[in-house]
């Protein structure tokens, strides 16, 4: 799906009205239709309290439309208009419809839902001290909030909102906007539901990430079909990481998982990935694996790709191990975790690799990379994550709530799919492992990220619907991949 800047909804909406496709006055009505029959559809409307907060704009007109629906269908609708009647020469033709509704003065609190239609995409300034407080006293009302299009107070094309409703819901127009995918303005928007109403879009600014097609497997085939993946991960301490990779790696179809193992970690890992290769080195007395040019060398003559990273530490040998493994790599290549770490620094090694390279960092790991705070990162995550795929010509997969994906060529993807079941320690392990089977079964290395960030984020919310997110474990999403279809 594609995601809009406020000028490319405004532009979308103008061509369709300049073809003849729609008059503004038809776009309006069908923008409020819709938006209204998704809350019939998703709320029992039927004598339930419902405030509609209209502005003066286009915003406030779709409030309109909406709330004579909703009328319609049985609902106790009233309207509070702080700004007066919308005022615009689209809006204007719908303040007959509601000519039957109850227009409040003051706000009592005592609704079933509140509906925000006070401003939506072209909001270019601050809240007034009035509006701000009407905006507080709403979010303080313990009811269903939904926002029309954005959340008043929030600024379509992203940037930190001081005052802003904060919605259970938005229900959007055409396409995603932006200020529903960054982290400064996304939790104001709850549950973001993208409607069609016709529009055409021709001009956007990036895309979400999509399902992926299921790829049928050859019936005629073996372990050696479906590729090797190689893990240099796990220090003593830190078998863990190792496990989980491993077993989300299988978990996606790889036939083969070979894994470096600590002597020290060799029973645990065994006991309980039974079904990987294991290549068992010497410990260092820092807990890190002791991998010599030999080993890395044979072992990646049959590999078909490799991850490095998960659990090894931050030890000055865990660093010569990722230094000495990269140097050597010619399959493609995950580094995650503490393989990012070592690379602090040392960003030239992966420069010169001519196999195709992912990186997986959290924030605080992109901030390492990139002699910043988390703060910044957090705030540009889309230069950043641009910025370093294309300089260091790699993948680049900032995690987070709406992970960012940027390719070599600077395009950028958003995830709207999980939850925070995966705000916890080793769920990266196991996205890298899902990343790496997908790579070493041949997948190309872009659609091998892609549908992995995807389905980790999808089993999270097909898992939350039966257990609560807080009690998820990584070791959940890897039984996920049991079931479910990709």
């Amino acid at each position: 799906m594609k995601v809009l800047t406020a000028k490319q909804i405004k532009f979308a909406e103008d061509n369709a009205v300049e073809n003849g496709i729609f008059s503004y006055v038809e776009l309006m009505k069908k923008a409020g239709d819709t938006a209204a029959y998704e809350i019939i559809k998703r709320f029992n409307v039927l004598n339930k309290k419902i405030c509609v907060v209209c502005g003066s704009g286009n915003n406030g007109g779709d409030g309109l439309v909406i709330a004579s629906n909703l009328k319609k269908y049985g609902a106790d609708v009233c309207l509070f208009l702080p700004m007066g009647m919308p005022k615009t020469d689209t809006a204007t033709n719908f303040v007959s419809t509601v000519s039957d509704i109850k227009i409040i003065d003051e706000l009592d609190g005592n609704f079933d839902i509140i509906i925000d239609a006070l401003f939506g995409i072209g909001l270019n300034r601050l809240l007034s001290k009035d509006l701000s407080l009407i905006i507080k006293k709403l979010n303080s009302y313990n009811c269903t909030k939904i926002a029309i299009d954005i959340p008043s107070g929030v600024f379509c094309d992203g940037g930190e909102a001081k005052i802003a409703f904060k919605a259970d819901f938005t229900l959007t127009f055409s396409a995603y906007k932006l200020c529903q995918l960054l982290p400064q303005t996304n939790d104001y928007c709850g549950k973001t539901i993208v409607l069609d109403i016709g529009l055409n879009i021709e001009n956007y600014a990036y895309l979400t990430i999509e399902k992926p097609q299921k790829i049928s497997r050859k019936i005629n085939s073996h372990k050696g079909t479906f590729g090797t993946a190689l893990l240099c991960c796990g220090s003593y301490g830190m078998c863990g990481a190792q496990i989980l990779a491993a077993k989300a790696a299988l978990r996606s179809g790889v036939g083969i998982v070979k894994a470096f193992v600590c002597d020290k970690n060799y029973a645990a890992f065994t006991s309980c990935v039974p079904e990987a290769v294991t290549l068992p080195v010497n410990t260092h007395f820092s807990g890190a694996p002791e991998i010599s040019e030999r080993h890395i060398l044979s072992a990646m003559a049959n590999s078909t790709a490799l991850l490095v990273g998960c659990g090894l530490g931050r030890s000055n040998d865990a660093v010569n191990v990722v230094k000495s493994i990269l140097s050597k790599t010619k399959i493609p290549t995950v580094i995650d975790a503490d393989g990012i770490n070592a690379l602090v620094g040392n960003i030239d090694i992966i420069r010169k690799i001519s196999a195709s390279i992912i990186l997986t960092p959290h924030p605080a790991e992109m901030a390492r990379l990139c002699n910043t705070t988390v703060d910044e990162i957090e705030k540009n995550r889309i230069k950043f994550a641009k910025s370093f795929a294309v300089e260091n010509n790699c993948i680049l997969v900032l995690k987070g709530h709406n992970t960012i994906v940027a390719s070599p060529n600077g395009k950028i993807f958003f995830n709207t799919t999980g939850n925070d079941g995966l705000a916890t320690g080793g769920s990266g392990d196991v996205l890298a492992g899902m990343i790496v089977s997908r790579l070493a079964q041949g997948y190309d290395p872009l659609t091998a990220v892609l549908n992995s960030v995807y389905l980790h984020g999808a089993i999270a919310d097909h898992l939350s619907q039966n257990m609560q997110t807080r009690a998820m474990l990584p070791s959940d999403i890897i039984e996920g991949l049991k079931t479910f279809s990709d």
